[in-house]
Order: structure tokens, then sequence, then C-alpha cells
């Protein structure tokens, strides 16, 4: 794991759900780039697809 998919997954933790534009912001990284990292975050069952779609809503698993 990069230690931004590392960043990013800590972050998901503090929030019940949002999307690749929401978390860019926080991290201060591109929303393409960000959306790349939660794919990859998800495809690891690390997040949960919410809401599908062109910027879809994600969760972090340990969440409720």
């Amino acid at each position: 794991m990069t230690p931004n998919e590392k960043e990013l997954l800590e972050l998901f933790k503090g929030v019940a759900k949002a999307n690749a534009f929401t978390m860019g912001k926080k991290m201060y990284l591109s929303v393409d780039y960000t959306q790349t990292l939660c794919n990859r975050l998800a495809e690891k069952g690390l997040l949960s697809i919410v809401t599908p779609g062109r910027w879809p809503v994600y969760k972090s698993k340990g969440k409720k």
C-alpha cells in the first residue's frame, strides 16, 4: 500500500462517506488521482461503494 493510499484510508475512517472530489481537497491531490486511489482501495476491499456513478461515494469498510 502506498503512503497516499494509507493517508486516504485514514481520512475515510473519520468521515461517514465521501467521494474523490471531497477527499482530494483534504489531501491536496488531483481529483483523478484520488479517484484512482479510491478505486484501488475498493478493489482491495478496504472501501465500499455507497453510491455508484461518475464520482462514486465511498465509505470505509469499518464504518457503519
